[in-house]
């Protein structure tokens, strides 16, 4: 199975959250810590998505610079054909930062801070974290400005172009919020699987302008995982699955 993209104005965005990683197999929260890195079934997962994505004429890629998001690039790379000028690595698609969580289990979180989870879970544009004795960090909000930033800067220096962003969960469904104008409140709305594949279309090529035209695909591994035969889907067929 490959990806084929119809024709269309505008700027293309294909976002893609990295494979399996090691903290994901364990159940821990990772935010922009960097000790995690794919397992062997995220890297399978990595080369698969790659084949997929490879009847696409990217022009360039953005990978977030934490490990796990720049080892499945590696693998997507060896099989997509980009210019090496045109692969950059940009801090602002790190995953949320989640300074006193990361590196717990969930159930641990859920079970020792209960009322902190719930607020996580409902309402996470109010929650926050205590970097020091004085300051309130904003997870979700901070996130979403990192992201801002990173389309302002990007989307015009790439009008009429396609783009791969390799990056997480938690980054992707801020990139998606951002570019359809969703606020933070409802930042947790949005799957996002390991190696799951979402396509944001801008039709001026600015933010005020997104469409989504698929979210979260993620057959192609499933497809390939049961031995089927290589055909080609276009974003218009995936679309309606």
């Amino acid at each position: 199975m490959q990806l084929k993209l119809e024709k269309c104005p505008g700027t293309r965005v294909v976002l893609l959250r990295h494979g399996e990683s090691t903290f994901n197999a364990l159940g821990l929260y990772q935010g922009s810590s960097d000790e995690s890195v794919l397992t062997e079934v995220g890297r399978r997962d990595a080369r698969i998505t790659g084949e997929f994505l490879k009847r696409i004429a990217f022009d360039a890629v953005y990978i977030s610079s934490l490990k796990r998001a720049q080892e499945t690039a590696k693998e997507i790379l060896e099989v997509i054909s980009v210019p090496a000028n045109a692969v950059f690595i940009d801090d602002r698609l790190r995953e949320n930062d989640m300074p006193a969580w990361e590196g717990l289990a969930f159930q641990y979180v859920r079970e020792i801070f209960p009322e902190a989870y719930q607020l996580w879970k409902q309402r996470p544009h109010e929650f926050w974290m205590r970097l020091d004795n004085e300051t309130r960090f904003y997870p979700a909000l901070n996130l979403y400005e990192r992201v801002k930033e990173f389309w302002h800067e990007v989307l015009p220096n790439n009008v009429g172009k396609t783009l791969l962003v390799v990056a997480h969960g938690g980054t992707n469904r801020a990139l998606i919020g951002t570019a359809l104008g969703i606020i933070p409140e409802f930042y947790h709305c949005f799957q996002q699987s390991n190696c799951g594949i979402s396509i944001l279309r801008f039709t001026d090529g600015l933010l005020g302008s997104g469409q989504l035209e698929a979210m979260n695909l993620n057959s192609h591994l499933h497809f390939f995982e049961a031995g089927g035969d290589l055909v080609t889907q276009s974003v218009a067929e995936v679309c309606t699955e």
